[in-house]
């Protein structure tokens, strides 16, 4: 009974103030659209709308938690129905049990949408503000200056495409070169090409024996990775699918691109949907061990606000340095951590 209880009044709760947020949010919306977008109708709204309200939920639902948790426990502890449920040895874990599921479930949504469906989200709305806010034309599945690594028996190969249009396999500028104990053997260089599959078809490419100088030119096919692994790399690591950031993280090293970007990716959207359950025991335990909104709320913005700035520190250093990601991800622990310490005090219980 008391669960129910403080479930249905937690989420009338957050929901009302969520409702607000996405309420104000939706006029600012109406208002940068009919007045800043060169390009202007109901249809863009919509599709602006649409696609920034998943991500605005994926953003603030933490905080959202928090701030609903803050103003549900006031009451509480107005009443002293925290204390009182102690006197009768219901520790502040069991009175806040249900919440705790909630804030569970707010991650498992976010786990969910961040496999794919914020990525896409992002990824229209990049494309909404370039092609309609600034009137730019953009490049849709088009790979420029790409250099990609080969190690194979000792030998090195270094490719490189001044331009890969994806959508038709077609390779433009193509640069080769064959190096072996640091030393350059040969040189391949073919002004256009095709790519597909595993197979990159060059026309009238030249081809150079840097060791005997002989010299000759002719179309020729170069076995390489499929084509299909390097598409994700036309798009931004925040425009992603989790399956191409695991796949990109995997093979970076193979072919020679950074996978550091892709594995700060998939950590940056992995902590951010496990914000709701770390925010809601952190503040729960706050609320209930000091029983003070003004000390609660400066919590929960040091929290939130830790989050964002960790993330901004490790993907700071994950640019200019080359400490490794996950001693990097250090810097993100003292959250958990003091989750799991208002864990273990929440079950405790406090001093009544």
């Amino acid at each position: 009974m008391l669960a129910r209880y403080m479930l249905l009044n937690y989420t009338k709760t957050f929901f009302i103030i969520l409702l607000v947020l996405f309420g104000l949010l939706y006029f600012y919306l109406t208002g940068e659209v009919f007045a800043i977008f060169k390009q202007k109708s109901i249809e863009i709204f919509l599709s602006y709308t649409f696609n920034l309200l998943p991500l605005v939920f994926f953003y603030i639902s933490a905080f959202v938690s928090g701030l609903a948790l803050l103003l549900f426990f006031r009451k509480l502890t107005q009443k002293k129905i925290d204390l009182l449920t102690q006197s009768f040895g219901i520790s502040p874990l069991n009175l806040s049990f249900s919440i705790i599921i909630f804030s569970l479930f707010l991650s498992f949504i976010n786990i969910v949408g961040s496999y794919e469906l914020y990525a896409e989200n992002q990824k229209r709305l990049y494309v909404i503000e370039k092609e309609y806010r600034k009137a730019k034309e953009l490049e849709k599945g088009i790979i420029r200056n790409l250099w990609l690594l080969e190690e194979k028996n000792g030998e090195k190969g270094f490719y490189n495409f001044e331009l890969i249009d994806l959508s038709t396999g077609s390779v433009y500028g193509f640069y080769y070169i064959k190096t072996t104990e640091g030393s350059i053997r040969e040189l391949i260089i073919a002004q256009k090409g095709f790519w597909k599959g595993e197979n990159i078809e060059l026309k009238e490419a030249k081809i150079k024996n840097l060791f005997t100088g002989d010299e000759l030119i002719k179309d020729i096919t170069i076995h390489y990775v499929d084509i299909s692994q390097i598409k994700p790399l036309a798009e931004r690591p925040e425009h992603l699918s989790m399956k191409s950031l695991f796949i990109l993280s995997l093979i970076g090293e193979k072919i020679g691109i950074n996978q550091r970007y892709y594995l700060y990716e998939i950590l940056r959207r992995v902590l951010t949907a496990l914000l709701p359950i770390f925010i809601t025991i952190s503040v729960s335990w706050v609320c209930l061990r000091w029983r003070r909104l003004s000390f609660s709320l400066l919590g929960l913005i040091v929290l939130f606000s830790y989050h964002w700035l960790s993330l901004n520190i490790i993907k700071s250093f994950m640019e200019n340095t080359n400490i490794s990601l996950t001693l990097l991800s250090l810097i993100y622990a003292p959250l958990p951590t003091l989750s799991l310490k208002g864990l273990y005090d929440l079950g405790k219980g406090f001093r009544v």
